[in-house]
């Protein structure tokens, strides 16, 4: 049975709703754009993995692999599922980026669950650093399904290249005892396009410093 965890969003503060409508437009405006960049992104990605310069995926460890957004027309499930054997997957998407779009359409929730992959939603906006407790809820994820039960999990945001990441090298520091910078750069050697925002990266070492002061 797969195991869906899901992280709710904050309520509107009261204040917020007395002046939504004064800030309407601009809020459909940054709606617009932020489609429009999801849609260039998706299209690049597309296209270098048409050219065969970047991979879809990639194998960080025998169990754990780091990459973009799975999508249908791709066949990217039966690959996962039936050749890279993934049994879990860690998906730091918005839920608006897991719905069908100009250019394909990704492998939905319902799939995945139908296929028996276990799931961890750890919902966050691109190029933005997931919050501490997502992180560590979805590393806990990733320990319980990679270490203690020995199973192949994929861990993947939009391209495989940010928030994804973060994740994957959290859990690294964690639970395989790297420092961050070892960490990262065991990452690349993995999957050299890999580009963390420098919201990223404080996080990171947010991260770094609540684990040095947890093992004291």
């Amino acid at each position: 049975m797969a195991n869906v965890h899901a992280e709710s969003e904050p309520p509107r503060q009261a204040d917020e709703q007395r002046h939504a409508g004064d800030r309407n437009a601009g809020t459909a405006t940054t709606a617009k754009n932020t489609d429009i960049l999801f849609h260039v992104s998706l299209l690049y990605n597309l296209a270098l993995q048409h050219d065969e310069r970047r991979p879809w995926w990639s194998r960080v460890e025998p169990l754990l692999l780091l990459g973009a957004l799975p999508l249908r027309e791709k066949q990217h499930l039966h690959q996962l599922t039936q050749k890279e054997g993934v049994c879990a997957v860690v998906t730091m998407n918005q839920p608006s980026e897991l719905l069908p779009n100009l250019f394909a359409t990704p492998v939905s929730p319902e799939e995945w669950r139908d296929a028996n992959v276990a799931q961890c939603f750890g919902a966050t906006d691109d190029f933005s650093p997931p919050t501490i407790d997502t992180i560590r809820r979805c590393v806990a994820f990733i320990h319980t399904h990679v270490d203690m039960n020995g199973v192949t999990t994929y861990v993947h945001c939009k391209a495989g290249r940010g928030r994804s990441t973060v994740v994957v090298i959290a859990f690294l520091m964690q639970h395989r005892h790297m420092s961050l910078e070892d960490a990262i750069a065991f990452v690349k050697t993995k999957r050299p396009h890999v580009s963390l925002h420098p919201k990223q990266m404080r996080i990171l070492r947010s991260f770094a410093e609540d684990l040095s002061t947890e093992q004291g």
